[in-house]
């Protein structure tokens, strides 16, 4: 068969429930509802580890992050690690990437021009370069490690050692470089393109003329913590995905009037949630709930996914690098973790798997609340054994949004769940924490934190 580009649409922090075709109530989401009504939305899509450094490992990897390149927060993407990038090189494909890559920050690599600039052009944020044998396989780059300033972010491109400042907000400006590149690609070979952007994570900031909502009026989660401040921090995080989702749009555009373009697989998906007020935190993830570990996950190939909307199965990022490659017709690797789920997404008979793994991985503990824990979640149930030996047990068919812990009440669930967990992990090749599962002693008695400052709430621990 020809070969299709393709487009990965990747975003931070968007949670799976927040779209309009998902159920919520707030958002217009026009150009993400029409790309799942005229193909696939995973209505159970998961973040396997729900922070932005491993996780984003686990996507271009296709491995799990305990087994993958990328093992942990302040890890990087290995040099020689294969990825989809390399995979779909080896497929034929030019590769690109277009913004935030977050796969590991190398300490030393911020040049005299943002260490000595005294305009202002390059303050805050992580400006380190990303070297080019830390990049998986992209070739033409555009990218940045991770700014988390959305009015003043910069790039380094291809092999330059200076950065390039981004004139606008991110999102908005990110889209534009891709597009312009998009329009002058003149090259033989398919194209697989990455345009990720930062925005809705943190900060919460959106050109003023997307600031439409009133936070007094917006419908909540039913595990929200009433506030002002909250309501003000959804309504602008709406605001983000609102922008998020035009530009979308505007790219899409684009490809449909892009000659060579016509045949065109894009996929839409984010690194992990954000709790977003509800359980009673913001700008928060790497705990397992639902808002944290559920994510977008929109594939849209016309004339080959069949218009299908909101479907069942429990799809995985750790799925996607096998996915991809099974859509296109190349080899899925014999190192791929994930599922082929190529022939349920073109309609043909396809059995998902039962249950997914989840877990945190190498947990930057910026405070005493990031435990590393692993856990599981199936149709019914999800589970989760956190280091210090609490156990979490959520009926996600009677309790959707997570309110009560079912650990102390169901053993016997846990025990089943348990041990399943335990088989996941020895499949994955995780070989330390069924020693903590199964021989772990119990901690010594309360922790000290001697920071002195208030801690934040802890979601897993209520």
């Amino acid at each position: 068969m020809n070969q299709p580009n393709v487009i990965y649409l990747l975003s931070d922090e968007h949670r799976g429930q927040a779209m309009g075709h998902t159920g919520d109530p707030n958002l217009r989401t026009p150009e993400m509802d029409r790309m799942a009504a005229e193909g696939v939305s995973f209505s159970r899509a998961y973040a396997n580890c729900p922070i932005c450094t491993p996780s984003r490992g686990t996507i271009f990897s296709g491995r799990h992050a305990h087994a993958g390149p990328v093992a942990g927060f302040f890890d990087v993407y290995k040099p020689t690690a294969p990825s989809i990038a390399t995979e779909l090189r080896k497929a034929g494909y030019r590769t690109a990437y277009f913004g935030k890559w977050h796969c590991g920050i190398v300490r030393n690599q911020v040049p005299a021009s943002v260490t000595d600039d005294t305009t202002g052009v390059f303050e805050g944020g992580s400006r380190n370069r990303t070297p080019e044998n830390h990049r998986a396989g992209f070739q033409d780059w555009h990218g940045f490690e991770n700014l988390n300033r959305h009015f003043n972010s910069s790039i380094y491109e291809n092999d330059n050692v200076d950065p390039t400042p981004l004139q606008g907000y991110e999102t908005d400006a990110l889209t534009d470089k891709a597009i312009d590149y998009i329009q002058t690609y003149e090259r033989d070979e398919p194209l697989f393109l990455v345009l990720s952007v930062t925005p809705p994570h943190f900060p919460l900031a959106v050109p003023p003329e997307w600031e439409r909502f009133d936070p007094t009026a917006l419908a909540v989660r039913d595990n929200f913590d009433e506030s002002p401040e909250m309501r003000q921090h959804l309504a602008t995080y709406y605001a983000m995905i609102e922008n998020l989702d035009w530009n979308i749009g505007r790219l899409r555009e684009c490809l449909r009037n892009q000659p060579g373009f016509e045949d065109t697989l894009t996929v839409y998906f984010s690194d992990h949630g954000d709790y977003m007020g509800s359980h009673g935190v913001f700008n928060t993830k790497e705990h397992p709930h639902e808002e944290s570990v559920r994510i977008p996950a929109i594939f849209h190939w016309p004339g080959q996914i069949p218009a299908t909307g909101l479907a069942p199965g429990l799809f995985s990022l750790v799925d996607l690098l096998a996915t991809t490659l099974g859509l296109v017709g190349a080899q899925v690797p014999g190192w791929s973790q994930g599922t082929d789920f190529s022939p349920g997404l073109r309609g043909q008979p396809f059995e998902p798997p039962r249950d997914v793994l989840l877990e945190m991985v190498g947990s930057p503990r910026w405070n005493l609340g990031m435990p590393d824990w692993r856990g599981l979640v199936d149709e019914r149930w999800k589970y989760a054994f956190v280091e210090n030996r609490i156990e979490l047990l959520y009926d996600l068919a009677a309790d959707p949004f997570e309110l009560h812990n079912l650990a102390t009440e169901r053993p016997d669930q846990c025990a089943q769940r348990r041990t399943r967990l335990l088989e996941l992990l020895r499949e994955s090749r995780d070989p330390y924490w069924d020693v903590l599962i199964e021989h772990g002693v119990e901690p010594d008695g309360p922790v000290i934190d001697v920071s002195g400052r208030p801690g934040r709430r802890v979601p897993h621990l209520r």
